[in-house]
């Protein structure tokens, strides 16, 4: 399928990404300008950009987080194939979520959030389902061309 130097770049790449819009301030997004919090309860700080932000800073904040995490989702996916259970995809983005939170509790301006490693989740798990669709496709494609072979 794809060469395994270029899914080694595009899974640094992915990384690069994550850490690039969570641990560096971004202001033309809103992100690291404010003074950051801690929330451990699932599910408040969407409810409440649901109810009292713009529709604009919602879809950033909530969307930006599934986002994020696709292409990580997608790329570890084909890098470690024996990985073929959802669950597992869907762990290790969890643990790297979590590992960014963390780490976000020791930056100025950052803010640390369940919520944002529930979105992150979310998001691993949409990149690993992209992956299935990809990795379906491509076999169907590859058992015509070998039918037309003989």
């Amino acid at each position: 399928m794809l060469n395994q130097k270029i899914i080694d770049f595009l899974l640094l790449g992915s990384f690069l990404f994550m850490a690039c819009f969570t641990l560096v301030p971004e202001p033309s997004l809103g992100i690291g300008i404010e003074k950051g919090k801690i929330n451990i309860i699932p599910l408040h700080t969407i409810k409440n950009s649901l109810f009292h932000q713009t529709f604009l800073n919602f879809t950033i904040n909530n969307l930006g987080n599934i986002v994020l995490f696709i292409p990580f989702g997608l790329f570890v996916s084909f890098k470690l194939k024996n990985l073929n259970k959802v669950w597992r995809v869907i762990f290790i983005g969890m643990i790297i979520s979590i590992v960014i939170e963390c780490i976000q509790l020791f930056i100025p301006n950052r803010w640390t959030d369940i919520d944002d490693v529930l979105l992150n989740t979310l998001g691993t798990g949409v990149g690993y389902i992209i992956f299935k669709i990809i990795n379906k496709f491509y076999k169907k494609i590859n058992a015509h061309n070998q039918e037309g072979s003989f």
